[in-house]
């Protein structure tokens, strides 16, 4: 949708805005249906609807990360926190060969899962000071706010893990 917005925006052509702009009006159609059915859904089971409410107490995690974190991850608040992180492709792993010791890198896992937390770590720095200073004091260390930001998603992963498994809100 927000593609077919931005060449609706470059037509040059009246005739031609006008036919992206009533494929943008399908678009917007299916997009409200489809979070209806997913809304639906969730509403239906109560035990999904209150895992995507505990989830969606924490910073930077909204109705969509909740739905995809409860739709996709159903070992979330069942693991110990260096399990969940390596489901989700969160732990760093070493590279390290013989005496030579290389960087950490994260990799493997649950990649829409990961994305979706590397998302929901940008809202958290955001929202929340406690994500915030940690972001601020990892960036400086190390010098790359890439790093800083998924040790941020890693964290707000663990986080998320202990709030299902003591079935508590983000406090």
């Amino acid at each position: 949708r927000s593609k077919q917005r931005q060449q609706a925006e470059a037509a040059g052509d009246p005739v031609v805005a006008e036919d992206i702009a009533s494929v943008c009006a399908f678009l917007d159609e299916r997009i409200t249906a489809i979070a209806a059915e997913i809304k639906s859904q969730a509403a239906s089971d109560t035990n999904v609807a209150r895992t995507i409410d505990r989830l969606r107490s924490a910073p930077g995690v909204g109705p969509v990360i909740a739905s995809l974190l409860a739709a996709t991850l159903p070992e979330l608040g069942t693991t110990s926190p260096k399990r969940i992180t390596a489901l989700v492709g969160l732990a760093p792993y070493n590279d390290d060969s013989g005496p030579r010791q290389g960087r950490r890198h994260i990799k493997g896992g649950r990649a829409r899962v990961r994305s979706a937390l590397y998302m929901a770590a940008l809202g958290a720095v955001r929202a929340n000071q406690r994500f915030s200073d940690f972001y601020q004091a990892l960036a400086n260390r190390s010098g790359s706010k890439k790093l800083a930001l998924v040790a941020v998603a890693h964290k707000l992963l663990v986080v998320l893990n202990a709030m299902q498994r003591d079935q508590k809100a983000f406090a």
